[in-house]
């Protein structure tokens, strides 16, 4: 019963985050701010009819309605229950032998915030600001918290360096290597994980991403950016849960 209402709990969380997402991509900006106040409520996404409550229940109403909005009959994304149902997974995954306590409401807050800008970069190839922030506040806390020195200390001697390289390889290209905000869910990785594991996301993220481009380069177009900060999610994730 427990593992249902954490499975929900993350669903929901998932909605709401998706939304969020498809807000900032909407105003064509990445600060909370400055969405747009007269559209607070949820709306469709092709007819922009305002969605009564029992139009918001995660995963149900995608179900109940037959993924077709009840005003235009228009098919509603895919990326809705995908979203809902992965968040859902996520913070599942997460109470498997954890404590109701800070820790464990850092780790659920961390995560969907790290693949709330995961699916934002996979789409967008952007990482919202404000979700940058929230997320190293997080992650220096966490640390904090539990007197991991260490970590932060790792995280910002790293950060610094992939740093340092971002601005000489810029410098060298003439042109952006790869986004600032990457290096700063490297920090706050860094800041969350100690020192091994991170480094083993890192890692992992990094041959997932030559994998990738090896493969594009072979059967594709090898100039398509590649969404490194959704990579370091995955990874992320997969380290937490699987060590």
């Amino acid at each position: 019963m427990s593992g249902l209402f954490y499975f929900y709990f993350g669903a929901i969380l998932g909605s709401y985050f998706q939304s969020l997402n498809s807000r900032m991509a909407k105003d064509q900006n990445l600060n909370f701010s400055n969405l747009n106040t007269e559209s607070r409520r949820s709306n469709c996404d092709i007819c922009g009819n305002d969605l009564q409550i029992f139009e918001l229940i995660p995963i149900i109403s995608f179900l109940f309605l037959k993924g077709r909005c009840r005003h235009c009959n228009q098919k509603i994304s895919i990326e809705h229950l995908t979203s809902e149902l992965l968040f859902g997974l996520i913070v599942l995954s997460l109470s498997f032998n954890a404590s109701l306590d800070l820790n464990f409401a850092s780790s659920i807050l961390f995560f969907c915030l790290l693949f709330a800008i995961a699916l934002f970069d996979l789409k967008f190839f952007l990482i919202p600001k404000n979700y940058l922030f929230v997320l190293i506040l997080t992650s220096c806390v966490f640390a904090l918290v539990n007197e991991y020195v260490v970590n932060f200390i790792f995280a910002l001697f790293f950060t610094l360096s992939i740093w340092l390289m971002k601005y000489i390889l810029d410098n060298v290209k003439k042109e952006e290597t790869f986004g600032l905000g990457d290096v700063f869910i490297i920090f706050a990785l860094g800041c969350y994980f100690e020192p091994i594991l991170f480094s083993l996301i890192i890692l992992t993220s990094a041959l997932s991403g030559l994998v990738i481009f090896t493969i594009r380069f072979i059967f594709s177009n090898p100039e398509k950016k590649l969404p490194f900060g959704t990579l370091m999610a995955l990874s992320a994730f997969s380290i937490e849960v699987l060590v």
